[in-house]
């Protein structure tokens, strides 16, 4: 039976909320091109400042019911294959910061001194190939460095990648939550695979996780951050770190003013920036 794609050619920023619709449409599949993480072998990328959304349908009604909802989009017959092996051709291991990531699929050995994190991401976003993730797990490597045991909470943790990174590079208390429940299932699979089922990861919101963190790493979108900047400061410890990530360089300055405002300050050389996205390292006053 073939199946049917949906291309679209979006604004970058727009690219991560679009794509979730698409899935919402009945997508078995979304691949986000924004020139950044790997691209799948062979295929076209995206202008500067764009990006290029392929969703997979199982016919050609869904998938032109899906570009009348989203506004438009090339719908294409392609060739009968299953689309995750090929995608998952293009992932190899890497190395960020202290921990050595590979995906369950390649078996390869693990450098000295690096910590293993083996990751399935199934349909949940967070491979470490894209640079808002790997700007993370590096800034969230160079933290537990400095605060061995450290609580980390991951908001919006997706995969479960830098929660259970996190666990591995020392960290000692790890939560991580998401409002997808398929991200939640997907993330204690992989939590189990790496032998770290302590880590607590949920569906609840922020406000119903109990306790305060030495470290939270928030990797989402930069309106997301925005907008829970209260929820997030609030489960901040006194003299605890914070890692905000999903931000293109011109939407610095409204994120980092929103938790500014609530009287975080910067942690002195913690931003980090890789083509256009930063990641924003700020700190909670010790009382």
């Amino acid at each position: 039976m073939s199946t049917h794609s949906l291309t679209l050619d979006v604004p970058r920023a727009r690219a991560e909320d679009l794509s979730a619709e698409l899935w919402e449409l009945g997508a078995s599949g979304v691949e986000v091109r924004d020139g950044e993480g790997t691209p799948m072998p062979g295929q076209p990328q995206p202008a500067p400042g764009r990006a290029l959304l392929v969703a997979w349908f199982a016919d050609r009604a869904s998938a032109e019911a899906a570009a009348d909802a989203a506004g438009g989009g090339e719908v294409a017959e392609v060739p009968d294959e299953d689309w995750g092996e090929t995608w998952k051709k293009g992932l190899g291991p890497m190395v960020i910061g202290r921990a050595f990531v590979r995906p369950s699929w390649v078996d390869a050995p693990v450098p000295p001194g690096l910590a293993e994190v083996v990751l399935d991401p199934g349909m949940a976003f967070g491979t470490g190939t894209h640079p808002t993730t790997s700007l993370c797990l590096a800034g969230l490597s160079e933290l537990l460095a400095a605060r061995p045991g450290a609580s980390v909470l991951d908001v919006g943790t997706g995969s479960g990648l830098l929660a259970i990174a996190a666990r591995k590079l020392g960290a000692g208390r790890v939560t991580g939550n998401d409002n997808d429940p398929v991200a939640v299932a997907v993330a204690r699979e992989n939590a189990a695979r790496n032998g770290v089922p302590e880590v607590a990861l949920t569906e609840a919101a922020l406000p119903a996780i109990g306790g305060a963190f030495d470290v939270v790493v928030a990797n989402i979108l930069a309106n997301t951050l925005v907008e829970l900047a209260p929820e997030i400061a609030a489960r901040l410890a006194p003299g605890g770190a914070v890692l905000l990530s999903g931000i293109l360089t011109p939407q610095e300055d409204e994120v980092r003013a929103a938790y500014l405002a609530l009287g975080l300050r910067p942690l002195a050389g913690g931003d980090r920036r890789e083509g256009e996205w930063s990641l924003l390292a700020l700190e909670k006053p010790r009382a």
